[in-house]
């Protein structure tokens, strides 16, 4: 490995890059024009070259000549022209077009979303415009579509929904991931490619959302950054601040983000049960009311080499470390009267470092390894008279993970291009779970140690293909082995994406894609945990994966309205949900494997504008769901069920000078299911300002999230043949946050080249 990477590093070599003329174009608010056409002519009259400008308004054209006349075209703009005498032009401001007919003034708009070989392609910086959006994860939640649900992205139509980063998945679980991007500056994406079946050389099958960096490369050294603070106001107090540095010099971009966020958050649930066993009827309730609270420390350093104007290789190295965490939970009831306190023994700390090298012949390849640790202790008390208990549990967890892939893509003509490639993963989880009694009671039967080792190896190959102008069509089949403890799976996953432009306006896009998904490590072990007297929670060490099947068919007129029909079909669902114990007074916690889970359902996208001062998005979304198991404990069920989801997000310009935005939205859905139980509706209010000042290098926003404290569920029933139970959640998602941030640095370039943790956690 060190050969090969000595090999590689030294193929980095000075070029000479021929003479640019290079330059920014905005708007008169300094919001960047994309695709703007810049064509080159001497000063008689002839045509040198041409041209488009990015996502961020930046353009380079090559020219061995000067003086020349510098034309740049637009079609919501008009047209700008003049002598050019030197290479670096700097910014241009273009002035929009503007038609009034009856004394209504007809301004041009941009396309909402492009559809670029297959992918639905979003323009950041012209979708976030006016947003309250300060990160990268609140820049997510802005694209139409998505939404959050328990700490998770959705997207509608999609079973669930992977984030890649240039089109890499990281070994980060969910809540680092989510971490990470709440740290990373929304002025660092660049475009945000939705795909419903991803081609396999992303590694990752089923819906995605790419997310494009702007890791601009310019032949001047450069040095930007962002800081960020941020107080955040639910039941408790949360504080975050951070910096983010880029360094750039003509070879390389050297990325630095550091942030700290102390985060406390309110838990607790009402239980109520009627719990059947030897024939009887027990009325149970009980009362949970707790908390967590942790410090966190997210680190990241990444460096881009540029080796010439197509190879590049880049090492990215990322942490989060928690110094120490504690929660607590007391329970009160008829059945128990306990105090569960749990703490880390040492810091928390997941360690990622991903090298990867793009070629310009069409290679690709990059080798990612974590590792993660989280070493706890639960203190465990039963006060109540005759059921006095006291034990400690110490809980061990340790992973080692590393994957290593490689592509290649040939291109035939006509059109035709071929890809195949291979990607290996293998993953450690050394795991325990130690009881000490400091009663008489014996726990040792709870006691678990395990070693899993999960080899996972794909191989694909695939071809895309463009018909004419107007259809395009993109296959591959993946043929993967997975191995777990001493079973063998192998599977083969289909995927097919059809793209049809009908007429400028109308484009029909046709995806097809199989996927299979994996339960957390912990979950799949033999372990036994308890939340109160009368609650516990248990591994399951048959957990199988489970296989998802996706249709989607998509209509996107005028760049801007979506309407999506699909469907979705998993085999072997996995949930966890209660279950009333037959053989004792126990409500347990279990995650099971269902026969299968169905969705069917249309979702429609419609945005609107009145003026320049008001922007709207309405989101409507209808569903059938069904769930069927035949091995739910002792029962069976089979349950559906049909549910909406709508959302309205508004966007108000208070005032251009001073630049003060505001937003207000509201989403609602439905009652759900989940297995046999039944979730309440929910719905919520947001709202916030947001003042941008220092010419545009500071902001100061004002949010209000879940204005009533209604998205969660509330109450949670579960009443099927001898289950008779309800959860009444201690629900602590409204958020009142401040924040400031400051952008510095020098964002003028000279010239510009373009250039999974998900298991971890108990």
């Amino acid at each position: 490995m060190k050969f090969i990477i000595s090999a590689i590093l030294s193929l980095c070599i000075n070029n000479v890059y021929a003479q640019k003329i290079t330059g920014v174009i905005t708007d008169r608010d300094n919001n960047p024009i994309e695709f703007a056409t810049i064509v080159l002519q001497t000063t008689d009259s002839v045509f040198l070259n041409s041209a488009y400008t990015d996502s961020v308004g930046r353009f380079s054209i090559k020219t061995d000549t000067l003086p020349v006349i510098i034309t740049i075209q637009h079609l919501m703009y008009e047209t700008y022209q003049k002598k050019c005498n030197t290479k670096a032009i700097g910014s241009i401001q273009m002035n929009e077009k503007s038609q009034m007919l009856s004394e209504v003034s007809i301004i041009g708009e941009y396309p909402l979303v492009r559809v670029i070989d297959g992918k639905m392609t979003y323009n950041m910086s012209q979708l976030l415009t006016d947003k309250m959006a300060t990160s990268i994860y609140d820049a997510i939640l802005k694209l139409p579509g998505i939404h959050i649900q328990k700490g998770t992205f959705q997207l509608i139509g999609a079973n669930n929904v992977t984030i890649l980063i240039n089109g890499k998945k990281t070994n980060m679980d969910e809540n680092q991931l989510n971490n990470l991007l709440k740290n990373m500056p929304k002025e660092r994406i660049r475009e945000a490619e939705v795909m419903y079946s991803a081609p396999p050389q992303y590694h990752v099958r089923g819906a995605v959302i790419n997310l494009v960096l702007d890791n601009a490369i310019y032949d001047t050294q450069q040095l930007q950054g962002q800081i960020n603070t941020l107080y955040n106001q639910g039941y408790y107090k949360n504080f975050q601040g951070g910096v983010t540095i880029l360094y750039n010099t003509p070879k390389t971009l050297t990325d630095f983000l550091y942030s700290f966020g102390y985060n406390q958050v309110r838990t607790g649930q009402e239980i109520i049960s009627q719990h059947i066993f030897n024939d009887q009827v027990s009325d149970i309730n009980q009362s949970d009311r707790g908390y967590s609270v942790k410090p966190i420390h997210t680190i990241r350093l990444g460096n881009d080499w540029l080796i010439n104007d197509k190879d590049k290789i880049t090492l990215a190295y990322t942490a989060e470390i928690q110094p120490w965490m504690r929660s607590f939970n007391s329970s009160n009831g008829t059945y128990s009267d306990s105090e569960n306190k749990k703490n880390t023994d040492k810091p928390v700390q997941m360690h990622n470092i991903a090298l990867n090298y793009t070629s310009g012949f069409g290679f690709s390849t990059g080798i990612d390894f974590t590792s993660y640790k989280n070493h706890t202790t639960q203190h465990y008390r039963e006060r109540m008279e005759g059921k006095e208990d006291f034990f400690d549990a110490r809980s061990k967890q340790d992973i080692r993970r590393l994957s290593f892939y490689a592509d290649q893509s040939h291109s035939l003509g006509k059109g035709w291009t071929l890809n195949y490639g291979t990607k290996f993963s293998f993953a450690s989880d050394k795991s325990s779970q130690i009881y000490h009694s400091s009663v008489s009671h014996n726990w040792s039967d709870y006691d678990s140690d395990s070693q899993l080792n999960e080899y996972t190896y794909d191989l694909y190959a695939g071809f895309s293909k463009r018909f004419a102008n107007n259809l395009s069509l993109n296959a591959s089949l993946t043929g993967e082995y997975y191995k777990h403890k001493k079973i063998d799976y192998r599977s083969l996953f289909p995927m097919m994406e059809i793209t049809y432009t009908a007429n400028p306006v109308s484009v029909f896009q046709l995806s097809v894609s199989s996927d299979k998904v994996y339960p957390s490590y912990w979950e799949m072990q033999n372990t036994t945990s308890y939340l109160n007297g009368y609650t516990e929670i248990q591994g399951n060490t048959d957990l199988r994966p489970a296989k998802n099947y996706s249709f989607q068919l998509n209509y996107i007129w005028k760049s801007k309205y979506i309407f999506t029909l699909f469907a979705n079909y998993t085999d072997d669902f996995f949930c966890q949900i209660p279950y009333q114990s037959s053989d004792r007074l126990m409500l347990i916690y279990k995650t099971l494997n269902f026969n299968y889970s169905a969705k069917l359902g249309f979702n429609m996208m419609i945005p609107f504008r009145i003026s320049r001062i008001f922007e709207s998005r309405f989101i409507l979304n209808g569903y059938y769901d069904k769930m069927k198991s035949d091995h739910y404990y002792d029962l069976s069920f089979t349950k559906n069920n049909l549910a909406i989801y709508t959302n309205l997000d508004n966007t108000f310009t208070i005032s251009s000078k001073p630049n003060i935005k505001a937003e207000l939205s509201g989403s609602y859905i439905s009652r759900n299911i989940q297995g046999p139980m039944t979730i309440n509706a929910m719905y919520r209010i947001d709202t916030g300002i947001k003042w941008t000042f220092n010419r545009n290098k500071a902001e100061l926003s004002l949010k209000v999230n879940d204005i009533f404290n209604s998205w969660a569920p509330k109450e949670l029933n579960l009443q099927y043949q001898t289950q008779n139970l309800r959860m009444k959640e201690v629900v602590d998602s409204r958020r009142i946050s401040l924040s400031f941030t400051y952008r510095f640095g020098d964002f003028k370039p000279k010239a510009h080249k373009e250039v999974d943790q998900s298991r971890f956690g108990k």
